[in-house]
């Protein structure tokens, strides 16, 4: 799966998810921090499978939108809380293997 965090999650994720098997990569290492979330979604986030962010406002505005069928990125809010790198990335990668994505929609929540 090709996989996308926004800059408001741990960068050591990229590596964890990259040793899953995924190609992923952040917003931070594309260099594109500050960037408008409507310009993310629209010029970058559309050549991935799956977004993560924990901005609420942003996967709020993403399912309100309307998508063409052809838009295949799903933008999903992190819904773990928030915790030191160290506690937050094992959590995430124990609860992102057991999930079943097929599940969700743009602008859920996950898990």
């Amino acid at each position: 799966m090709k996989i996308l965090l926004d800059e408001n999650l741990p960068e050591s994720l990229v590596p964890e998810l990259r040793r899953a098997g995924h190609e992923a990569t952040s917003i931070n290492r594309l260099r594109l921090k500050g960037t408008k979330n409507g310009t993310l979604y629209r010029e970058v986030a559309h050549a991935y499978d799956i977004f993560f962010t924990k901005d609420a406002g942003f996967a709020r505005s993403v399912r309100l939108m309307k998508l063409s069928s052809s838009t295949a990125v799903k933008v999903l809010r992190v819904a773990l809380q928030q915790d030191t790198a160290d506690i937050f990335v094992p959590k995430f990668m124990e609860t992102f293997i057991d999930s079943d994505f097929s599940r969700y929609k743009t602008g859920d929540d996950w898990p």
